[in-house]
């Protein structure tokens, strides 16, 4: 009996275990199926058009869906060309697939979204607000729909093949084309990685800059950046890092370096001489203020040469036709040319600015560009015995004074960017003529061999001289 009654019991716990199974199973076939059907009508595309305008602030709809067992396609979502809203959005070539299991629990999951482009262009009606975002009233409860057959919407990742934003006013002439971005919703925030692609500057010399990457994390409002890297097209590269919160109001710290970045226009020198050469150097972004970023850094030239320029359009240049010294009239390699310097609203100050040429020229000052002016001062040192013929060629006026083998002139800065201007310069040009008339004078009188005060030609020769003070010793 007792045999029996043991097999009774298991006969009767594994009908049962077959019942429960037999109920669970045809629950599984039956939820993920009326889902399945929900997912597939027009109901829920209509559902998901607003909800994309919602997120998107855009009026648009979403292609019709295709779905092939758990997986979905569909042509793109787009914005109507007249819909309000900051950004017209396309969006191209929408795949994913769904997680079944967590059907039976009401969830919806995305486990990935891939994406094949997406293009972003400014909308005409900026300033207003789709219907989909716009605050509304609290309203009565109504009778429950088919999508409250879901009690959460997961997503796993989304891969985007190519974003590109064309540049316009909205984003002051920035933009970017043939980005790939990988995107993770989480609790923590939204984690992405943007690679490739380029950015489009508005800064004519920058032009088009190559992104290398772009990690970090947005948890709402601020964006925290792990990692920027691009490149421009000469070959430099700048990497950065940093907390930011963009806005109207925006804020922001963070480290920026850079490595043989160009110099726009390339060359350097305001009006003293020309440097060709790139740059590299760090800067700390402190905070940003209304009137733009506050911090400081320091910066290097890189592959830097001391140049004359053309003609006389430099002091180099004068310096050069005024002692016939071929060291000045040449290229020639900078041992050093660094500075340090800090960023305010409207005020770039450049300070501890030191560059030498050994055995020809020394340089150590200050400059401080206030919106477009310029203002400061630079102390120009020259080789002690180069320093000594400028000296006397301009009668004792400049380069008096001797440090460490060179021969210093203060030169006080001023003018604009555009237009430096610098209180040697008069200086030299005057010396430079009295130079040029007295050589002339020297040449006619050894023609005539009248060198006589006495004659009419030496007479001639000595008022001239009188004019532009006198010979150099």
């Amino acid at each position: 009996m007792g045999v029996k009654r043991n097999g009774s019991w298991w006969k009767l716990f594994m009908g049962g275990l077959l019942a429960l199974s037999l109920l669970v199973s045809v629950g599984f076939l039956l939820l993920p199926k009326l889902v399945y059907r929900w997912l597939g009508g027009e109901k829920f595309r209509q559902l998901a058009s607003t909800q994309l305008s919602s997120v998107l602030k855009t009026e648009g709809e979403l292609a019709p869906l295709s779905w092939n067992s758990f997986t979905v396609e569909s042509d793109g979502f787009s914005s109507r060309s007249d819909a309000a809203g900051p950004w017209l959005w396309k969006i191209d070539k929408v795949r994913t697939g769904i997680s079944p299991m967590l059907l039976l629990d009401r969830i919806l999951r995305f486990p990935e979204i891939t994406v094949g482009e997406v293009n972003l262009a400014p909308g005409l009606k900026p300033n207003s607000l789709p219907p989909a975002v716009q605050p509304t009233e609290a309203k009565p409860a109504e009778k429950k729909s088919s999508a409250d057959l879901l009690k959460e919407v997961q997503i796993g990742k989304i891969m985007v093949g190519r974003f590109s934003l064309a540049p316009c006013a909205q984003t002051e002439g920035w933009g970017v084309r043939g980005i790939q971005a990988v995107i993770q919703p989480g609790v923590k925030g939204t984690e992405f990685n943007l690679k490739g692609g380029e950015i489009l500057c508005p800064i004519e010399e920058l032009g088009i800059v190559s992104l290398e990457q772009i990690q970090g994390r947005y948890t709402d409002p601020q964006i925290t950046l792990s990692r920027f890297s691009a490149r421009s097209k000469g070959g430099g590269k700048i990497t950065a890092s940093g907390q930011f919160i963009p806005g109207k109001n925006p804020q922001g710290q963070g480290q920026f370096n850079w490595e043989n970045w160009e110099i726009p226009g390339g060359k350097i020198g305001v009006g003293l001489f020309e440097i060709p050469a790139k740059m590299s150097g760090e800067f700390q972004l402190q905070e940003v203020q209304p009137g733009g970023p506050v911090g400081q850094g320091a910066a290097r030239l890189v592959g830097a040469r001391l140049e004359p320029g053309q003609g006389s359009q430099t002091i180099l240049g004068l310096l050069g036709l005024l002692a016939g010294d071929t060291r000045l009239q040449r290229s020639n390699p900078l041992s050093k040319a660094q500075a340090q310097f800090s960023v305010q609203p409207g005020m770039y100050d450049v300070k501890r600015i030191e560059a030498e040429v050994p055995g020809v020229l020394r340089v150590v000052g200050q400059v401080r560009v206030t919106g477009n002016n310029l203002a400061g001062q630079l102390q120009l040192g020259l080789e002690q015995g180069l320093g000594a013929k400028v000296n006397n060629l301009t009668g004792g006026e400049c380069f008096r004074r001797e440090e460490n083998g060179y021969l210093y002139e203060p030169v006080n800065l001023a003018g604009t960017m555009e237009r430096p201007q610098n209180d040697l310069e008069p200086k030299l040009k005057a010396a430079l003529k009295r130079t040029a008339v007295r050589t002339t004078v020297d040449i006619i009188q050894k023609a005539t061999g009248n060198t006589d005060p006495n004659t009419p030609a030496g007479a001639a020769g000595q008022i001239l001289k009188s004019f532009f003070g006198p010979a150099p010793k």
